[in-house]
């Protein structure tokens, strides 16, 4: 009976965003659900996310992906950027379209299913005021940033973590010494993507070390426990920043390079291009 229920329940959700799709003209109808896993000591969900587009009034092209994610805690909704941010990389979802989205029971909210609409431009950085995309996939930047603001707001094992992204073309190695054996070295390209969602826990691990991350313009993990080897004379910047900031100030005044850096000592995440601070958060 349960079961019968909930299959009323759910098709009843899908009915009502499709309606919903079709009143407010939404450009797609996205539906999240868990797939089955019975280790309940498993700290991570597997998803699957159905992505229907709008080709014409009541009629949708389908693609499918499986995703893995971290259990959010009970009562909690599942990170739609999160779950999304693959579908933003593969092209699947664009900027600048809403989206109806059903999420099913078994995620964690308690709920037996949900539906909320959303802009894809509102639920991802707005990155284009700052002209940031402009030699890096947006998809990159916002991946970085939003690994960033997790540490800067959760640190790692309970410690505050400083650390910081660079992210341009493979020519800013030559401004790197390597600290340690890099961990990402013997990894195929397609294995070392930041906007990989199953790679974030294991970044924000590598974060404890010294040293910072280089990645190139596609998103491709360079190294970690890297050191930057560049002059930092003549960089107009705010008293009180240390030598990480510096580091990541110059490398993108002397570079096409943007820096995402984490302030260990205030948990402020802030961006550098062109040797100036371009956002802070």
């Amino acid at each position: 009976m349960t079961e019968v229920l909930t299959t009323k329940i759910e098709g009843s959700i899908g009915k009502a965003a499709a309606s919903i799709a079709e009143e407010i003209n939404a450009d797609y109808v996205i539906a999240i659900g868990r797939l089955e896993d019975n280790d309940e000591e498993n700290l991570f969900f597997e998803v699957r996310v159905s992505i229907f587009k709008r080709v014409k009034p009541n009629s949708y092209s389908k693609e499918e992906y499986v995703s893995k994610i971290k259990k959010p805690e009970s009562g909690t909704i599942v990170s739609m950027k999160e779950i999304l941010r693959q579908a933003i990389a593969q092209k699947m979802i664009q900027k600048g379209e809403r989206v109806v989205c059903v999420q099913g029971e078994g995620l964690g909210s308690g709920y037996k299913g949900m539906l909320f609409v959303f802009d894809v431009d509102k639920l991802f950085f707005d990155i284009s005021s700052n002209k940031l995309a402009e030699y890096v996939d947006s998809a990159v930047i916002e991946a970085v940033i939003d690994i960033a603001l997790e540490l800067s707001q959760e640190g790692r094992e309970g410690k505050k973590v400083g650390t910081a992204f660079v992210i341009g073309k493979q020519e800013i190695m030559r401004y790197t010494k390597q600290l340690i054996i890099n961990p990402f070295k013997n990894l195929e390209r397609d294995e070392r993507k930041v906007t990989d969602p199953n790679l974030r826990e294991t970044m924000k691990e590598f974060a404890l070390l010294d040293g910072i991350f280089m990645i190139d313009e596609d998103g491709t993990i360079l190294s970690a426990g890297t050191y930057l080897d560049v002059d930092t004379e003549g960089l107009e910047l705010p008293s009180g920043l240390g030598t990480r900031h510096r580091n990541c100030a110059a490398i993108t005044a002397k570079s096409d390079a943007l820096a995402v850096c984490v302030s260990e000592s205030g948990g402020k995440v802030r961006v550098f291009k062109g040797g100036k601070i371009v956002m802070s958060m």
